[in-house]
């Protein structure tokens, strides 16, 4: 039952951060980087604090190692951020969606190297079908090439490599720490370390907040995109992974990833109407199936256990 709390929550933020890309895409057109990143990890931290005061969540460092911790805030959420944000400001948003598709290969790799994690023949199968589809979304899905930089890439590139750290720290260090105390910790240093920069950049002059404090239409919509940023991509979604790598392998959390291409393709056909092909519906189908296959595990092992009870 524990693993399938743990594939619900894979899912779900695979849906979540499936959006995010759009938010982040429209909040850029108001404020700079470094006072999104601020700003989505300011309301994230203040309203886990409210919730921690209020005593609906509980958090406890007392008497525990902090150098992992340290370690898997270091990467998620700065470096990892810093990287994605000025990427997706470089870059088309089905290119970031794609880049993405190589972390549960690098997730499955450093599984095996760090935490000895093994993964099934099925397993091996779910994950390369996954991979395959995101290539295909690479293959037929070139609109938005002309915004993407080389730049852009070796951001995204960046921020996909962080991604696998983070998973492993998370991993290790859900032996120590809950998911509540180990989202507890990336939000306040997403906090402090992107909102120190965001604002000296507002005292010298080169800030962009007092056109979110203007009003008018850009200014409403980049605020919903904070909101959503901050509550439901920081608080809510980050949540969710460190829950699932409290019951899944590191390499059977990540995979869900690959749904974030499928969330952002579909987002982009519903909302962005753009166009949608044969091989896109191909890539969609071959990801989910992979994602269905990587996880079957679960399910057959479940199926044991009630046999043999």
């Amino acid at each position: 039952m524990s693993e399938m709390r743990g594939v619900v929550a894979g899912i779900s933020y695979s849906a979540i951060f499936g959006f995010s890309f759009l938010m982040t895409k429209e909040t850029l057109g108001v404020l700079g980087p470094m006072e999104l990143l601020a700003s989505r990890f300011l309301i994230a931290a203040l309203l886990m604090s409210a919730l921690a005061l209020l005593g609906v969540i509980k958090v406890d460092f007392r008497r525990k190692n902090l150098r992992l911790l340290a370690l898997m805030c270091a990467v998620q959420p700065v470096a990892y951020f810093i990287f994605e944000t000025y990427g997706v400001a470089n870059a088309a948003t089905n290119v970031a969606g794609i880049i993405l598709g190589a972390l549960p290969a690098g997730v499955a790799i450093m599984g095996a190297l760090v935490l000895d994690e093994r993964l099934s023949g099925i397993q091996i199968t779910g994950l390369a079908m996954s991979i395959l589809g995101v290539g295909l979304v690479a293959l037929f899905g070139q609109a938005g090439a002309s915004e993407t930089k080389a730049i852009g890439i070796l951001f995204l590139t960046g921020s996909m490599l962080s991604a696998v750290v983070f998973n492993i720290a998370s991993k290790k260090a859900s032996a120590t720490y809950t998911a509540t105390e180990r989202t507890f910790a990336m939000m306040w240093s997403g906090a402090v370390c992107f909102g120190v920069p965001a604002l000296i950049q507002n005292l010298i002059g080169k800030g962009h907040m007092h056109m979110m404090l203007s009003g008018g239409a850009a200014a409403a919509g980049a605020w919903g995109g904070i909101l959503y940023l901050g509550v439901l991509s920081s608080v809510g979604a980050f949540f969710l992974i460190n829950y699932s790598l409290t019951y899944l392998k590191a390499s059977q959390s990540a995979v869900f990833t690959n749904l974030v291409t499928v969330i952002t393709v579909l987002a982009g056909v519903f909302i962005r109407h753009e166009a949608f092909s044969w091989g896109q519906g191909l890539s969609v189908f071959l990801i989910v199936l992979g994602v269905a296959v990587a996880n079957s595990s679960i399910r057959v092992a479940a199926g044991r256990r009630r046999a043999l009870s």
